[in-house]
């Protein structure tokens, strides 16, 4: 059985509602989670995520383009390092993402910090290594750990996406608590990864 398959199964019997609402999504789910094999693909994924941090896709991709322009194509925590601070600039990194690329490359190369480890131990053990990290919150560690780790079981309720989609297939006032929708989502558990793409397929559809 696939991962995708036992995820729906178990949403079926543990959320009806939620199961009958996104079905039309549900082929288009991933027959497993995509992940990084190696450090350095880890690495790279995580920088672009920090570079992502609370800016719309497109401003997004030219700046980590002008990073990795900066840094020879290879974005590495090495190469992150070695680059100075006006550079960053010059791509337009704000200071505060400046501070949290260095000190995850730093981590990195003095080894408190193994991104391909978090692979292996609990999802609540890697958020919090990763969460001791300057500069990283919830929400990007949320990100790093579904689409680069293939974490099966994490959900970002800070995230907008899934909190308005939530709203809606549940009937919930706007601004829900985290509060109400905790317990919603922990019904999806052991897979609410899967759960949160449903979300995402469904965040723009008419109920």
């Amino acid at each position: 059985m696939t991962r995708k398959a036992a995820a729906l199964r178990h949403l079926r019997q543990a959320d009806p509602h939620f199961y009958a609402v996104t079905k039309p999504h549900h082929r288009s789910l991933p027959a497993y989670l995509p992940e990084k094999r190696t450090r350095a693909a880890l690495f790279a994924a995580l920088a672009s995520i920090v570079i992502a941090q609370q800016l719309g896709t497109a401003a997004a991709d030219t700046i980590l383009r002008r990073v990795q322009t900066a840094c020879r194509g290879r974005l590495t925590s090495l190469s992150i390092l070695k680059m100075k601070p006006a550079t960053f600039r010059r791509a337009g990194l704000s200071g505060a993402k400046t501070k949290t690329l260095k000190t995850i490359a730093g981590a990195i190369e003095d080894g408190s910090l193994d991104l391909l480890a978090l692979k292996t131990i609990p999802e609540t053990e890697a958020a919090q290594a990763l969460l001791r990290v300057w500069g990283l919150g919830p929400w990007s560690v949320a990100m790093f750990m579904m689409f680069a780790l293939g974490r099966e079981d994490v959900f970002s309720s800070g995230d907008l996406g899934l909190v308005r989609a939530m709203e809606a297939i549940y009937r919930l006032p706007k601004d829900s608590p985290r509060d109400t929708l905790l317990p919603i989502a922990q019904k999806w558990s052991p897979h609410r990864t899967y759960a949160c793409l449903l979300l995402w397929k469904t965040r723009d559809t008419k109920f």
